[in-house]
């Protein structure tokens, strides 16, 4: 029998703090999710919907830089930094380039696939003996290059996924066409990745959601966190919008993803996150939908079948928290997918999005308490890997709550690693 812990308030409802609410309502704890906007309409509304071991590695690399600046010079390219003198920013920007180390990037590669590892195992229990409905599907990823250049870079990666004991085959243009009739003319060739999954994650963090209300927790919505509240070093709850509206806490989790930093800087923690904006066109009745995620490598775009609707995601600009889509860029995502598949798709039909990807500076998730502010837990910065290490990150949660020995190795996911 649980016992009852005590009220915990997760700030944020999106695929992160439902995640913590789940794992932590199970350990006993009386929850309260409290979100600015309706319950997943943040960076887990419309992503390309993902589960992916396979990609399960830090943004800073040794290759990378290189790489940026040649995108740099192209406006519809992938990835696009605007510079700007914000002291926040330089100072991510000093860290992210010590990040490209290649022990750093090997060590943190380590650190997401062993984490990406327990959160499948954890997907697959809340599949089946939590019954949730969001479409989840363990079919694989299949990788695509649209150049003989772009396809000479899959054996090297096949050697990379199965040196981390990732089952994956490459196809050749043939193999690939015969293994995906969704496929266009254009495709040099494949990279079938095995054991990645997709699934809806809006309908996710809903399905989550339902459940913790229909097991008694209280979500509130449309409700703006205004501070937490710490006295004598000790969390006491956190201030929302209205009028002297306080909700009193024995633990607060942050996971409000690229807006954390706002939260914890009053308390003088500096979290070198800043927002990485994505974007995804979503159409519906589109009938000749791949069966499994593709993923278009020289683009960086993924198109993933969610039923009835085709999800096409992509891009990552670097220009702070500034609204709105840039055109041009949100055209080349769409373009990548008409480029990649047999029957292009009408950029008119589809939904335009985009979110907030919460990017820390070396790549990784900060999970762990928060020094000076005994009751609160810091749960962001997972960037494009949100959906795949929502479970294990719910789950992480709720051990630093509990006092217990994380599911996972919790070091590298460390606040005082800054």
């Amino acid at each position: 029998m649980t016992t009852v812990a005590g009220q915990a308030v997760v700030v944020g409802g999106g695929v992160i703090g439902v995640a913590a609410a789940h794992y932590l309502q199970l350990s006993g704890w009386r929850v309260t999710v409290v979100d600015r906007d309706e319950v997943g309409r943040g960076c887990s509304y419309a992503n390309a919907c993902l589960i992916v071991p396979s990609h399960a590695a830090p943004l800073p690399a040794p290759g990378v830089l290189p790489q940026a600046a040649r995108w740099l010079v192209r406006p519809d390219s992938p990835v696009y930094v605007r510079p700007r003198l914000d002291p926040e920013f330089l100072r991510w920007s000093r860290r992210f380039l010590r990040a490209c180390s290649p022990a750093a990037a090997r060590a943190g590669t380590e650190a997401l696939q062993r984490a990406a590892a327990a959160s499948m195992r954890l997907f697959d229990e809340l599949a089946t003996a939590w019954r949730l409905e969001f479409g989840y599907r363990r079919r694989g990823t299949l990788n695509v290059y649209l150049t003989e250049a772009g396809f000479a870079r899959a054996q090297h990666e096949l050697e990379h996924l199965r040196r981390s004991g990732i089952s994956a085959r490459v196809l050749s243009r043939e193999e690939t066409l015969a293994f995906e009739p969704a496929l266009g003319p254009r495709i040099a060739g494949g990279l079938f990745v095995e054991g990645d999954a997709h699934g809806d994650c809006y309908a996710y963090v809903r399905a989550l959601a339902a459940s913790l209300l229909a097991r008694g927790a209280q979500i509130l919505t449309g409700t703006a966190v205004l501070r937490v509240q710490v006295r004598g070093g000790r969390v006491e709850g956190i201030a929302a919008e209205g009028p002297e509206r306080r909700i009193s806490a024995d633990l607060v989790v942050l996971a409000a993803g690229a807006w954390t930093p706002l939260l914890l800087a009053p308390l003088g923690v500096r979290l070198p996150l800043q927002p990485a904006k994505g974007y995804s066109c979503t159409i519906s009745g589109y009938d000749r939908a791949p069966a499994v995620p593709i993923f278009i490598d020289e683009r960086r775009v993924a198109v993933t079948p969610l039923g009835d609707r085709l999800r096409i995601g992509g891009t990552l600009e670097l220009v702070g928290y500034r609204p709105g889509i840039n055109e041009r860029r949100y055209r080349a995502v769409v373009r990548a997918a008409q480029e990649a598949l047999a029957e292009p798709p009408a950029a008119e039909r589809g939904d335009a999005w985009m979110g907030y990807r919460p990017l820390v500076a070396d790549g990784l998730p900060v999970i762990d308490r928060v020094p000076g502010a005994d009751g609160l837990i810091v749960a962001a910065g997972h960037g494009t890997l949100g959906f795949t290490l929502s479970p294990i990150t719910g789950r992480l949660v709720a051990d630093l709550a509990e006092s217990r020995p994380p599911a996972v190795p919790l070091e590298p996911f460390r606040l005082s690693r800054f």
